[in-house]
């Protein structure tokens, strides 16, 4: 049976018989008016011309979907991982919609999905990791968001809205078990102080166990220990003015990201010298004072261990929830921000809003590269980010009503730090610098009813980044006598790697410790032709454009006197849509169609050991999404939904084919996190139990097509197709008190690879894994005051 089949014959079958589950009303199931802010106004999803899956909180809740890194599983086209590669942290999330994204997290990167918290744009991958607490809905864009969401929405965005105060006071407490002694604790409370000031708390705390062990210390990763508090105020002081302020905070102290390995280039330079210093590998023999005596006793390059015991090779392979790393491991972040949102209502043709934000996160992480005892490859670090952001928006209507506008003036600012040391078998060394960031925008949409039944859109936005890096790069020298960090000094320069240079005494700069400076800007358009043809039906086409901003590279292995830096990369996409209930609103079916031209990508390879962003060329990318819910009675819920991504390069530039490159990229590469197909089913049934209440059982399945999680292809980071089966019972009273859920997720217990980081063909010789949590249970309880 092949890919297309096994993606399509289960939501066929499903379709018919096997169903899944959203929101549940008292009186049963029914399909509900959803209202999103894709275009920046209130808008019925079904009425809005843009792709875009909606979530309310309680859907969430129903299928086990927590936190960020989850959605993946019920939106198509969506890969959300929580790891990026050379983090160390579980909280550092790599998004790609449509298979547009980024895998790195420094701060001379950007993303290439936007993640937005009530307005306010999350500029840095780390901390973008995030447990659903009191929220009201996500959505999910998919396609370039460059007018009205601005730079970095290249591929879409992520935008979560928190529950907002009200009027009705409500509290509840919920407690959560399962295995790997999981313990979480959450609190809300919506509490009115007066008729125009109302206030919403919420707290979590979530304890728990990873899942996988390191043989050495017996420290297991991929835990869990997070502290997480929102609290917001709204206040309506009239009728036509409000402030909506919100202020959240999270500490995090976890024990480092679940990373394996995946196997040793026993060739490899770092990996020749490693598997010599121990002393469980007499395969290899390495003189002590190889700094000082030179090489009497290395052996000869190029040759490996051959699989004898005690060392690392090839086929070293622990398994995915075992690492043998000695290197110390941690993750702890801290994260907090306050946002503001003022809304006047000047009269019937202009509303003047304003959106403030701050935010500031820390972070201190640690990861073993290799996840070997052999000193081949770890890293330290040590992140510092502060952002303010204001947007101002003017909106109103015109001609009648018939025209309805939005103006907006954006500003960004970030600034921080970003130190990792790394530790090799030659030396050391201090790598990162320095950033501080600027952008500024300019955009404008309006859409004109031509008649009752066709809208157009057209929208415009102006971006200019400013971006400045000062290199903080030191050599922090090595064990040997001379004190030198050098993977080219003369005793081993030309006997493992191929460059001779000066040797850089510790304490000594591989970088000019100045600013260096870059701008960028970019004008995007869309434009939007929206047909409803009934109250039910809806169609649009469109065209719209995005970008990435550049940046600079952070990382160096040899002196450089400039850090190298990489141009914006571009997409425009053509699209059309369809929107529709149906059977007196039994059936909602919605489906987009696109096609993407995507240009200067920006593309992450390794000419040496470390990785370096080059703009790679050109690749199309076509496709489309389907998505599917059926209320056959007020008992039963079904859902469905179908991504499919046809994408491939077109050309590629020879500064990632070079063979001189370490790791170079072919033509016929798949692109990184681009699966074939991504498709999901589930389904609930409600029984009435009379005086007990209500009882719901709920199933949900996910197929994920096979995918490689770096631009190289390396086959260790390879992951073939697979599926996840979860399940879930709700018991509620009928007082809407008490509600307790017995969940399962990963039945089948699947192990499958969310990312990695290979270093494979370099001297740094290694590759590493991260699996996803095997299967597991877990029992809530909730109490609603």
């Amino acid at each position: 049976m092949n890919t297309l089949q096994r993606a399509l014959l289960p939501i066929l079958f499903g379709t018919l018989s096997v169903p899944l589950i959203a929101n549940a009303q008292d009186s049963g199931f029914e399909l509900e008016e959803v209202i999103v802010t894709a275009r920046k106004r209130e808008e019925n999803l079904q009425t809005t011309p843009v792709a875009v899956s909606a979530f309310t909180e309680k859907e969430l809740e129903y299928r086990q979907i927590d936190s960020t890194d989850r959605l993946g599983d019920i939106t198509p086209n969506l890969v959300f991982d929580s790891v990026s590669p050379s983090s160390g942290s579980s909280s550092a999330a790599q998004i790609f919609i449509r298979g547009i994204g980024q895998t790195d997290f420094t701060p001379v990167t950007d993303p290439g999905v936007g993640l937005y918290i009530d307005g306010i744009y999350m500029a840095r991958s780390v901390g973008n990791v995030l447990d659903f607490l009191d929220i009201e809905r996500v959505e999910i864009l998919r396609g370039p968001q460059g007018t009205l969401f601005g730079r970095n929405t290249i591929g879409g965005a992520v935008v979560v809205h928190s529950r907002r105060p009200d009027a009705d006071p409500t509290a509840s407490i919920q407690v959560q078990v399962g295995d790997d002694s999981m313990l979480y604790l959450t609190g809300k409370a919506n509490m009115p102080l007066s008729e125009n000031v109302f206030t919403n708390v919420a707290v979590s705390s979530h304890d728990r166990d990873g899942y996988v062990t390191r043989e050495f210390d017996g420290v297991d990763t991929g835990d869990e220990d997070s502290l997480a508090g929102r609290a917001s105020l709204l206040w309506t002081p009239s009728d036509d003015v409000q402030l909506f302020v919100a202020l959240d905070a999270t500490r995090i102290r976890e024990n480092g990201a679940p990373s394996v390995g995946a196997g040793v280039n026993d060739v490899g330079a770092f990996a020749t010298f490693g598997n010599g210093l121990l002393e469980s590998c007499q395969a290899v023999s390495i003189n002590p004072d190889f700094g000082v005596a030179g090489p009497p006793s290395f052996p000869p390059p190029g040759v490996g261990v051959n699989g004898a015991p005690g060392c690392f090779h090839p086929g070293s392979f622990a398994g995915p929830y075992t690492t043998q790393g000695t290197f110390p491991v941690k993750s702890d972040l801290d994260i907090w921000g306050v946002s503001a949102e003022l809304v006047w209502d000047l009269n019937d043709w202009l509303t003047i809003k304003s959106i403030t934000g701050y935010r500031e996160m820390e972070m201190e992480s640690s990861r073993d590269g290799d996840n070997t005892p052999a000193n081949i490859f770890a890293t330290e670090d040590f992140y510092d980010h502060q952002q303010i952001s204001q947007e101002l928006q003017f909106s109103g209507t015109l001609l009648d009503d018939r025209m309805q506008w939005l103006l907006g003036l954006y500003y960004f600012q970030e600034d921080g730090f970003n130190h990792n040391p790394v530790y090799l078998p030659v030396g050391s060394i201090l790598s990162g610098g320095l950033y501080d960031n600027d952008s500024q925008a300019f955009f404008f949409q309006s859409t004109y009813d031509i008649t009752e039944q066709l809208a157009l859109t057209f929208g415009i936005r102006y971006t200019e980044d400013t971006k400045r890096f000062t290199p903080d790069q030191i050599s922090l020298g090595d064990s040997s006598a001379s004190g030198i960090f050098e993977p080219t000094w003369p005793n081993f320069a030309g006997f493992y790697l191929p460059s001779a240079g000066a040797p850089i005494p510790a304490g000594g700069r591989l970088a000019t410790f100045d600013e260096f400076k870059e701008t960028f800007d970019d004008t995007n358009i869309m434009l939007n032709l929206a047909y409803q043809w009934a109250d039910e039906l809806m169609t649009y086409v469109s065209y719209s454009e995005g970008f990435k901003s550049g940046g600079f590279d952070q990382r160096f292995t040899a002196f450089t006197p400039e850090p190298s830096s990489y141009q914006p990369e571009y997409a425009d996409t053509w699209e059309v849509g369809l929107k529709t209930d149906l059977l007196d609103n039994r059936i909602r079916l919605n489906l987009a169609l696109f096609h993407t031209s995507y240009d200067d990508l920006q593309i992450i390879i390794r000419e040496s050991f470390n990785p370096i962003t080059f703009n790679g060329g050109k690749a199309t990318i076509k496709g489309g999404e389907l998505e599917l819910t059926l209320v056959p009675t007020d008992r039963w819920y079904i859902t469905a939904a179908v991504g499919y991504l046809d994408a491939g390069y077109d050309e590629l530039d020879p500064s990632v084919t070079a063979e001189g490159n370490a790791t170079p990229v072919a033509i016929t590469n798949s692109l990184v996190n681009t699966p074939e197909w991504s498709t999901s089913l589930g389904a609930a049934y409600t029984f009435d139990l009379g005086n007990w209440g209500t009882l719901t059982p709920r199933l949900d399945w996910s197929f994920h097509d096979e995918q490689y999680n770096n631009a190289i292809n390396t086959p260790q980071l390879f992951q073939d197709d697979y599926t996840l089966l979860n399940a879930a019972m709700t018991l509620r009273t009928n007082d809407g008190r008490w509600e307790s859920t017995l969940a399962f997720r990963n039945i089948t217990d699947e192990d499958y690879v969310i990312t990695g980081n290979s270093a494979f063909a370099t001297a740094a010789s290694y590759v590493s894994q991260v699996y996803g949590r095997p299967s597991e249970w877990r029992l809530s309880v909730q109490y609603n005051f």
